[in-house]
């Protein structure tokens, strides 16, 4: 089933790590969710049918917006698309924008899952980051969302910090693994062009930690997580209890997903489409009526996004489904193409799938254009 993706784009300040398109003018907040709501009206058809199961709201800052135009919002989802019954609806948040009242609202509204941008519970480490809130603030509002009702709490970490070290690490994961949260994404810092932190390597006043430091804190993290019952079932994602996000697994298992907002992306199984990255582009092009940009997925772009994908996962790839899908003649490409990791161990064959294994996760990328189908 399809899912629905709303950008956004509002935060109070920005982090020093974060890339993902924001602004931090208020008054471009007015009239944003109207804005939103005629632009679903628009691309009603660009899904194969109207049939979601998720709805993620993700930013940016998402409750920066007030209550009454998330309302507005979720209301035209309703009102535009068939929701399924026990559908997962996602908000993301900050820890700093939470309590008991404004938590009740949101669950009141019909949010089912709350996503916590934490990072760390290391204060030196959040104030590096120009993070708003403080370990015991982060704490709080994870306990407080579960207090209000919210039984699908997510949190997010963030590894491979300047001057972070092992110690300091497993007590983050610790401090993680005791809260009430049944799903946890870990990402590795990455130092994206335009950010504060990219400025500040390239100056030479902030230097990342070696590799090898990068490769101890990723086994470190899955050994802690393990001991807490949570189960890894993609690279940065953990799970506890069988509580998958719904919603970003889509993007990981090829269904369709329509982008709403600035710098938003959709895919539909043929093509895919990516929104402008400013406030006044996305409108502009939502008030004239026109398609945002994107293209069309020849086969080497099908077969390469599949194998890029699914191999993050757990699942990896099902062979059959992938004869089924791109022929024997490709099966057999892929398999060749994936006999040294087989013979090293970093890939394996199980019960008729081609998974990663766990340890080899971590340097898959380099591996990963190996098995990629050339283009002309």
């Amino acid at each position: 089933m399809n899912g629905i993706y709303i950008h956004i784009p509002f935060c109070k300040s920005k982090c020093h790590y974060c890339d993902f398109y924001s602004v931090t003018r208020k008054e471009d907040i007015e009239g944003f969710s109207t804005v939103i709501s005629r632009e679903m009206r628009l691309r009603l058809d660009y899904l194969p049918d109207k049939h979601i199961d998720t709805v993620y709201f993700g930013g940016g800052t998402p409750t920066l917006l007030p209550v009454s135009d998330l309302s507005e919002i979720l209301e035209s989802v309703n009102a535009c698309f068939s929701v399924a019954p026990g559908a997962e609806i996602t908000l993301e948040a900050n820890p700093d924008d939470l309590n008991p009242d404004v938590l009740y609202q949101y669950k009141k509204l019909g949010f089912n899952r709350i996503s916590i941008g934490i990072q760390s519970f290391n204060d030196q480490h959040l104030t590096l980051m120009n993070r708003r809130h403080d370990a015991r603030q982060a704490e709080i509002a994870v306990q407080m969302a579960a207090d209000a009702g919210f039984d699908r709490i997510s949190i997010d970490l963030i590894y491979g910090i300047p001057g972070m070290s092992m110690d300091q690490w497993e007590d983050t994961i610790r401090r993680a693994a005791k809260l009430p949260a049944n799903h946890l994404s870990a990402y590795h810092l990455t130092f994206e062009p335009g950010t504060r932190f990219s400025d500040w390597k390239n100056e030479g006043t902030l230097i990342g930690i070696p590799e090898d430091d990068s490769f101890r804190q990723y086994l470190l993290l899955m050994r802690l997580l393990d001991e807490a019952e949570y189960q890894q079932y993609e690279i940065s994602n953990f799970a506890r209890n069988g509580e998958i996000s719904r919603h970003n697994s889509k993007y990981w298992s090829g269904a369709g997903y329509l982008g709403l907002g600035p710098s938003a992306h959709s895919y539909n199984g043929n093509e895919r489409h990516w929104n402008p990255r400013s406030i006044s582009g996305w409108k502009d092009l939502v008030e004239k009526g026109k398609e945002p940009e994107g293209e069309l997925l020849d086969d080497n772009m099908r077969v390469n996004e599949h194998l890029m994908t699914r191999l993050r996962t757990s699942a990896g790839i099902d062979l059959d489904e992938y004869v089924q899908r791109f022929g024997e003649a490709e099966r057999m490409r892929l398999l060749e193409s994936s006999g040294k990791a087989i013979r090293r161990g970093d890939l394996l064959l199980l019960d008729g799938k081609l998974v990663f294994d766990r340890l080899a996760w971590f340097r898959s990328d380099g591996m990963l254009s190996d098995l990629f189908r050339c283009t002309d």
